[in-house]
């Protein structure tokens, strides 16, 4: 199933009396970002107490019958992959349900009474740049640092991947998206860096091509490069990093 298959997802479960609603989310709501690796998400309302039904036949879905594998995500939630590589991840709730869901983007297709209503309820507005957590994600990449390369030194290199090509790249994306708010995901700093922040994403896609410890040691360099002027900037920080991996001091220091 594929975002143009919407029409015919409304256009089937309008004729069942126990579907409420069809929400859209993401880029299934914003088709003008949409490619042909945007996912399908969606929200099926129904009413109360037939949840399960359709949570465990996804016979209402187009082409359910090249359905190759369903993962349960949550209570809600269904990831689903089609055999052509497709992928849906949905929510089947009743109205009552939703007051416990939180909308960002999204787009009411169907709405037989209150969905609508619902979905503003939960919309969560975007939120304010919020600099105290930018300061707490670059005290955080300190430590982050210091884990990631003891244990790459250790020689637990899958470890020492993750804590440094992503909680500690997530950390510094955090503070761009605090400290410098662009055009990105207002919800996910993770996502859409490329767009938001080009030359900042290409640094730091060209720094995890690279070993562990010398991907950690360039983003040190960068966030000092971005961040060092701003009062946010733990210095004394960033000195006991180098410090403690006997790294040179950063240019011009």
């Amino acid at each position: 199933m594929r975002i143009g298959d919407v029409d015919e997802l409304v256009a089937t479960v309008r004729e069942d009396p126990d579907v409420l609603g069809v929400v859209l989310l993401g880029s299934a709501a914003s088709t003008a970002r949409a490619d042909e690796w945007s996912d399908l998400d969606l929200w099926l309302v129904v009413a109360d107490g037939t949840q399960d039904r359709y949570r465990d036949d996804l016979s209402w879905l187009p082409g359910h019958e090249h359905v190759a594998v369903v993962a349960k995500e949550t209570e809600h939630g269904r990831a689903v992959v089609f055999d052509d590589g497709h992928y849906v991840e949905l929510a089947v709730a009743s109205l009552r349900d939703l007051d416990v869901f939180r909308a960002g983007e999204s787009r009411v297709v169907l709405d037989r009474g209150g969905v609508a209503e619902a979905i503003e309820r939960i919309t969560v507005a975007l939120p304010a740049p919020d600099r105290d957590r930018a300061r707490r994600a670059l005290a955080m990449l300190c430590g982050r640092l210091l884990v990631g390369v003891g244990r790459a030194r250790r020689g637990e290199l899958v470890s020492a991947g993750r804590v440094i090509r992503e909680i500690a790249v997530t950390d510094l994306l955090v503070v761009l998206h605090e400290l410098r708010p662009a055009a990105g995901d207002p919800f996910d700093p993770t996502r859409r860096v490329e767009r938001a922040y080009p030359a900042e994403a290409a640094a730091l896609a060209e720094a995890c091509a690279s070993n562990v410890e010398t991907c950690a040691r360039r983003l040190l360099d960068h966030a000092e490069e971005w961040f060092g002027a701003q009062p946010e900037w733990p210095a004394a920080g960033a000195d006991a990093v180098r410090r403690r991996l006997n790294w040179d001091e950063a240019p011009g220091r």
